[in-house]
């Protein structure tokens, strides 16, 4: 957390609904960063459109269903989608 920047050159609302689930992007420098939290009791399936990772690998920080927290490495398909599970109360990093 050290490492995630505190000042952002851009915001993007990618998908989400009040008191629900709500996934964010912002930018810094050349870097982008997208979290996810979901307020639901259960799990939130999303596909999510991030054309500025198109076919990159990225880091995927997440939380498991019994709580413990996982990373790892995911491919942004070339259109800019990429599928994605918040479990319920959790939340979803993306790392470029």
């Amino acid at each position: 957390m050290k490492q995630v920047p505190t000042t952002w050159d851009e915001t993007m609302f990618i998908d989400g609904y009040p008191g629900k689930y709500c996934v964010l992007a912002r930018q810094h420098g050349d870097k982008w960063y997208v979290a996810g939290v979901n307020a639901l009791s259960e799990p939130v399936k999303l596909k999510i459109s991030v054309p500025m990772l198109s076919g990159k690998e990225v880091k995927l920080y997440g939380d498991r269903k019994d709580g413990t927290s996982y990373m790892k490495r995911v491919k942004v398909n070339k259109k800019g989608e990429l599928a994605i599970e918040i479990q319920s109360q959790g939340g979803v990093v993306l790392e470029q």
